[in-house]
């Protein structure tokens, strides 16, 4: 900042080196009695107004100072059709030349107004007085009402650098507004000087001090306005993020508690299935067992039948020599028929399957702990398991009822069984 200020003062010096080279004094650019447009008829105009460079329909001329109600104006301006309700707002507008901006160290902005003004250079805002801050429309009012006439006559005055006007054409815009409607007077006279003389050099440096603090406030404002956004930003990320991870975490839950939903309602229709499925099998096995134990009965019957045939065989070979020739052709017929049947007969083997069903693989394991048992003492073991008689074994086996006592000595025998160990409730327990 203070290499800065050098450069300003050196700057200045040299500008006043120029002055006393070129020129000493002050020239009015724009004075009193200068003509302008106005616009009185209470209506804004359009947005871009103080940047046309061109005149303005329906506008009028007049020289300044222009008004109403004061015995300063030259130009009388309208303020509507009731006194009691005046238009708030006039707005006046003037374009001139400058052929060298830079031919003045500084420039004097003079007005008289009343109430309040906003002035406007090439489309730019160089002064406002007794105006509130903030956008200024047509019914914005002044902040303050002037009452006498010798607050009237005040000039305010603001310094102007020769950066703000053009080489060339410029165009000045002016909007003058009334505290209040009912106000009596209205005011608005305009110069603007270019200064070369000596005491605008403090003024100069005095304007550009207030410029440069203005624009360290300003830029120590923008800067605060930006840390204050970075915050806001941080903040409205660090919420987002929450909401984000909040949204996350409910779809997540949802998703979860969904999938143990669906979870429990294939593994209830899976039990449900498997007990259904269960319960079929048991059903089935169940109807096999009683389709085994109606085959082991009928593989039984079989071998009874099969028994009935052998006897019924040895009845008709014993009883042939009492017989005829064609008697005994008869006999023999009746006799090679048993002998087919008896040779055909699957009903051991068909009781041995059904019967290994039944009782749970009572062969297979008979056969593992005792692999020395022959197909008759096998077929004994299952004849005791059925708690058949000594008698009906006899039958089936073609022995004598004596001979199943000593097959039962000789299986306990053959199984390694002591005396005490009963055969019977040694197979039921196989």
């Amino acid at each position: 900042m203070k290499s800065f200020s050098l450069l300003k003062t050196l700057t200045i010096l040299l500008f006043t080196f120029f002055v006393f080279h070129n020129g000493y004094g002050q020239v009015k650019i724009i004075k009193t009695g200068d003509e302008w447009e106005f616009n009185d008829d209470g209506i804004e105009p359009p947005k871009d107004w103080i940047k046309q460079k061109n005149i303005i329909n329906n506008w009028k001329t007049g020289a300044s100072p222009l008004g109403y109600g004061s015995s300063l104006i030259k130009t009388t301006v309208s303020y509507g059709s009731d006194s009691e309700n005046k238009h708030i707002t006039k707005y006046f507008k003037k374009t001139f030349i400058v052929d060298d901006p830079y031919a003045y160290l500084i420039y004097k902005l003079n007005v008289q107004r009343d109430d309040g003004i906003v002035i406007y250079l090439n489309g730019h805002e160089v002064m406002r007085d007794n105006m509130p801050d903030g956008e200024i429309t047509n019914e914005t009012t002044a902040v303050d009402l002037i009452f006498t006439d010798a607050t009237e006559k005040i000039t305010h005055t603001k310094l102007l650098s020769p950066d703000l006007l053009n080489q060339g054409l410029n165009t000045i815009c002016a909007s003058v507004h009334q505290a209040r409607k009912i106000s009596s007077d209205c005011i608005f006279n305009l110069e603007i000087i270019g200064d070369n003389s000596a005491e605008s050099i403090p003024l100069l440096l005095k304007e550009q001090a207030i410029k440069n603090l203005s624009l360290d406030i300003k830029l120590k404002e923008v800067n605060h306005k930006q840390e204050l956004e970075k915050k806001e930003l941080r903040i409205e990320f660090i919420e987002h993020s929450k909401n984000n991870y909040k949204i996350s975490l409910f779809i997540i839950c949802g998703i979860l508690l969904l999938c143990i939903l669906a979870f429990l309602y294939v593994f209830r229709n899976f039990i449900k299935k498997e007990k259904i499925y269960t319960e079929n099998i048991l059903d089935l096995k169940e109807a096999n067992k009683n389709k085994d134990r109606e085959m082991m009965n009928f593989s039984l019957s079989s071998l009874n039948n099969k028994q009935y045939l052998k006897e019924l065989k040895r009845e008709l070979e014993f009883n042939i020599k009492n017989k005829t020739s064609l008697e005994q052709k008869g006999i023999k017929r009746i006799v090679n028929q048993i002998d087919y049947n008896l040779d055909h007969d699957e009903g051991w083997e068909n009781l041995k399957k059904h019967f290994n069903a039944v009782h749970s693989g009572f062969f297979d394991k008979l056969i593992k702990l005792h692999p020395s048992l022959s197909e008759v003492e096998l077929r004994h073991c299952i004849f005791i398991k059925l708690h058949m008689q000594t008698k009906e074994i006899a039958n089936l086996l073609h022995i004598d009822p004596r001979s199943v006592q000593a097959s039962r000595y000789r299986l306990k025998k053959k199984m390694n069984l002591n005396e005490n160990t009963d055969l019977k409730e040694y197979l039921l327990s196989v």
